[in-house]
């Protein structure tokens, strides 16, 4: 930090990643005013502030920069220094978001300089200081959720978010991670543990940095080479030109059916469903529904029973009407489709979160069958 504007350039970056308030009213939050970190004109590698706001933010700004060490020059300093100072460090450590998550302590210490007062400030870092950059200032369910599927298709190990505490909540935190990992079938190999920190722990101010920790089943680089062989065997079975209607879903059904897949004991991976054998049928039913994102078919994936024990299926749309579909049953191909009154007998889902599914006379007598779909082709 050599020029006045290397250092109000690097001030906008710390905003971006902090959206801290000042300490001046004790309380954190989102802010788009415009924060200074001026340079003292005498010596470029320190900072300067003449109010308590101002020495706050000259804080914030060093740990935002991972920086070890950082001087600030108190001038025409009204407030108590050293009792100040010592409230800085403590409030920090306890109350700002960023750093009451990468900070292990904060050391200082204060001199009297004929004009001004120099405050030498030293930071123990608890992360790599690396990590950082990788903050992402977020808030409402939609963009976590959309931060979420990235960091699983890369089976990245933690995600970083700077937010309000309306959204720094485990379990919301934990039900959109369960969202986003079944809405990208293909990528499903394995449910990771999943883990979120909240910083600071209590519940004291408006903004707070949540680290959310993956631990997959297996390594980035194994998960990564199999989602790759997912992709080219969906590839395969889907083709450059697939069916439509009650056609396509029974060529991918009866296609899943030839590889002989399912183990009622098996693996939740998609991996196993489609190339590697030996899938429950949780693996089964998220191979279906990927298999016919692929295709352009409607399709879902539902959780339930079957008779009396957990059990995974899916819902698909054919002719503007919605049918049971479950690819462990080994059905014929003219009943493969099954309504809600047929699917009572044997299995219990919820009801109110997913479409009905009516009978064929109800649904009316204007539905494609699937008759000769055998001698078909999907290309």
């Amino acid at each position: 930090m050599t020029r006045r504007m290397t250092a109000l350039l690097l001030t906008a970056l710390m905003l971006a990643l902090s959206g801290c308030g000042s300490l001046l009213d004790r309380d954190y939050r989102s802010v788009s005013r415009h924060i200074s970190h001026t340079s003292d004109t005498e010596d470029t590698s320190a900072l300067r502030a003449e109010t308590y706001s101002g020495l706050v933010n000259d804080v914030q700004f060093f740990v935002s920069m991972g920086m070890e060490e950082g001087v600030v020059r108190l001038y025409r300093y009204s407030g108590d220094v050293e009792r100040d100072l010592k409230t800085v460090c403590q409030e920090l450590l306890t109350r700002d978001p960023l750093c009451a998550w990468a900070l292990e302590d904060i050391q200082w210490s204060h001199s009297r300089i004929v004009s001004y007062d120099e405050c030498v400030f030293s930071f123990s870092y608890r992360v790599d200081p690396a990590r950082i950059p990788t903050i992402h200032n977020t808030v409402g369910t939609p963009a976590i959720r959309e931060l979420l599927e990235a960091v699983l298709i890369q089976y990245d190990d933690s995600l970083l978010l700077q937010t309000s505490t309306y959204y720094a909540s485990s379990d919301l935190l934990l039900n959109l991670t369960q969202e986003a990992y079944y809405a990208q079938p293909g990528s499903a190999l394995g449910y990771p543990n999943v883990s979120v920190s909240i910083y600071p722990p209590d519940s004291s101010g408006s903004q707070h940095l949540v680290e959310i920790r993956l631990n997959y089943p297996l390594s980035r680089s194994r998960l990564l080479e199999q989602s790759q062989r997912v992709a080219a065997q969906a590839a395969t079975m889907v083709g450059t030109s697939p069916a439509q209607g009650q056609v396509g879903y029974w060529l991918l059904y009866s296609r899943m059916a030839e590889l002989d897949s399912y183990d009622p004991d098996g693996s939740a991976s998609v991996y196993n469903a489609l190339v590697d054998g030996g899938a429950d049928s949780q693996g089964m039913a998220l191979a279906y529904q990927y298999l016919c994102d692929q295709a352009g078919l409607t399709c879902l994936t539902v959780q339930g029973t079957l008779d009396g024990s957990p059990h995974w299926w899916n819902f698909v749309q054919a002719e503007d009407t919605w049918h049971h579909v479950d690819v462990t049953a080994g059905m014929s191909q003219e009943d493969f489709l099954f309504s809600d009154s047929t699917a009572e007998l044997r299995y219990t889902w919820d009801a109110e979160n997913y479409p009905e599914c009516p009978d064929a006379e109800e649904a009316g007598s204007g539905n494609e069958t699937a008759e000769g779909a055998q001698d078909s082709d999907l290309t």
